[in-house]
């Protein structure tokens, strides 16, 4: 079995490749993308309900600039970050935006007001389907992902390569043009969902397969299959 080239942002890179040991797969972390936050003026409503689409809103914003009666986060590892600020969220039975969605509009009457904390370039249909739904909308903006400038260093040889974003999928197109960096002619690639799957074959790749979401559990289930043939 060759290993996963990890490209996440941390802290996530680190944490799925310690899931990824304990499911005894082999991977190296090599983080084509980091995180910078965007100064910006925190909106100034209450608003009905709160929604953090990613771990790296906690990180780029302060207690109390969010005031809303609910919040929801879109997984574990969000709710996680988020407790540390004093934030307690729900979480959906699905954890993705398609989970969200579903929750959303289960729990939350139509005309209410809705904040989305992401980042820049990031889910752009979820607002979308909300304000479809009659729910008043806002969207913060709050961080980016930028292209790691240092040449990634791998441990190993990765014949599988994990890509959560869109940003990263870009990164690794413009990294592999540069650095032979893996060891075959052209490795799996694993995406969290058709939209950066698409992506992948707008740029190029033919081996391209998308996890169920985002989390480690759902990107090593397809590693597995991957690796054993089937």
């Amino acid at each position: 079995m060759t290993a996963v080239w990890v490209t996440r942002t941390e802290p996530g890179a680190s944490a799925m490749a310690r899931y990824l040991r304990r499911a005894c797969i082999q991977s190296s972390v090599a983080p084509l993308v980091q995180i910078q936050g965007i100064s910006t003026v925190p909106p100034k409503e209450t608003f009905d309900l709160a929604v953090y689409l990613s771990q790296h809103t906690a990180l780029c914003i302060a207690v109390g600039d969010v005031v809303a009666r609910r919040h929801m986060a879109i997984g574990p590892a969000t709710e996680r970050a988020l407790s540390f600020t004093g934030v307690s969220c729900e979480l959906p039975e699905r954890f993705s935006s398609a989970g969200l969605l579903d929750m959303v509009s289960e729990t939350l009457d139509p005309g209410s007001s809705v904040l989305i904390i992401c980042g820049e370039g990031g889910i752009t249909l979820f607002p979308e389907r909300l304000r479809n739904l009659n729910y008043s909308v806002s969207v913060w903006r709050v961080y980016r992902r930028v292209q790691v400038s240092r040449k990634p260093r791998l441990e190993r040889d990765c014949g599988l390569v994990e890509l959560s974003s869109v940003t990263s999928m870009q990164a690794y197109r413009k990294t592999v043009r540069r650095h032979a960096l893996v060891s075959t002619e052209e490795p799996y690639l694993v995406v969290p969902s058709r939209r950066v799957g698409k992506q992948g074959r707008l740029l190029g790749f033919a081996r391209v397969h998308v996890a169920a979401d985002a989390s480690s559990r759902s990107f090593a289930r397809v590693i597995r299959r991957l690796f054993n043939g089937s």
